[in-house]
């Protein structure tokens, strides 16, 4: 139940981020990620209501702590996108975000069955595929050229740096109480919500527009059932194969990208698309 769990909160996580896309490209960035903030915080807190649970102390602090893993690691990867190559950048955080709550989950005692374990192996080269830019494979280059020296090491940090924030947002909602409910999750989104607007005033973007808005408060609701599927999961599988299956998000956002804006899929995104199929089938059967 885990493993599904995980997937169906992967394809969610990966809606959020391609309705986030296009609500990006008809408004600045920061008040996209604002907008989908507070909307998805209001259906979290509707959600926490409905589900129950008491949160202790602790558990709300894990929540703290986890929404500022996650927002740092949002603006570390956006600055390394700005800076750097989007087709190493993208692959690089991505698969630091499977490997962070994989190894915490192996360090910390859970043991999977061998298939599982080999699936979730294969995970890894699969996410890197799915998010590479199919720019790369033709040789038609990109928008940011490749940065030089000491300058290229920062970005490789950074994505990095991003992957790990990720994959710690996953590794502290993991270690919220079962019975703390959705409450965990509040206080992450909170945090973030707070980090992001406190951006937003700083840097005093442009404005919002309608279309925009829309795209964001989607995809913030996405985002958020993405999040309470995962922290279902976690409870419900191994950490070491939930928050790999769970990091596979590029592979839905990639596929409404070629659906709904008709961009092209690159051969080794197909192949890594298959190769996360043969993935997560390898960790529910295991």
């Amino acid at each position: 139940m885990g493993a599904l769990l995980a997937a169906v909160s992967a394809l969610s996580f990966g809606v959020g981020d391609f309705l986030g896309g296009l609500s990006a490209r008809r408004m600045p960035a920061v008040l996209a990620a604002l907008t989908a903030q507070v909307a998805g915080l209001v259906l979290l807190v509707g959600l926490a209501l409905v589900a129950g649970g008491d949160a202790a102390g602790a558990d709300l602090a894990v929540g703290a702590a986890a929404g500022v893993s996650g927002a740092a690691g949002l603006v570390l990867f956006y600055w390394a996108l700005a800076e750097g190559k989007m087709s190493v950048v993208a692959p690089l955080s991505a698969v630091m975000s499977a490997l962070v709550p994989m190894g915490f989950g192996l360090l910390t005692g859970e043991r999977p069955s061998t298939v599982a374990l080999l699936g979730a192996l294969v995970a890894l080269p699969a996410i890197a595929l799915i998010a590479r830019e199919p720019g790369d494979e033709v040789g038609d280059g990109e928008l940011s050229p490749e940065p030089a020296g000491h300058r290229r090491r920062w970005v490789l940090a950074a994505a990095t740096a991003a992957g790990v924030g990720f994959g710690g947002f996953f590794v502290l909602l993991s270690r919220s109480a079962d019975g703390s409910g959705m409450w965990p999750l509040v206080s992450a989104r909170t945090t973030a919500a707070v980090v992001v607007a406190v951006t937003a005033i700083a840097l005093r973007p442009g404005r919002f527009t309608a279309s925009g808005l829309r795209a964001a408060m989607f995809g913030g609701c996405f985002d958020v059932a993405a999040n309470a599927l995962f922290l279902v999961a976690t409870r419900e599988g191994l950490l070491a194969l939930v928050g790999v299956i769970g990091a596979m998000y590029p592979a839905s956002t990639v596929v409404l990208a070629r659906l709904v804006l008709n961009e092209r899929l690159a051969r080794h995104q197909l192949w890594g698309l298959a190769l996360a199929a043969g993935a997560v089938a390898a960790i529910a059967a295991g």
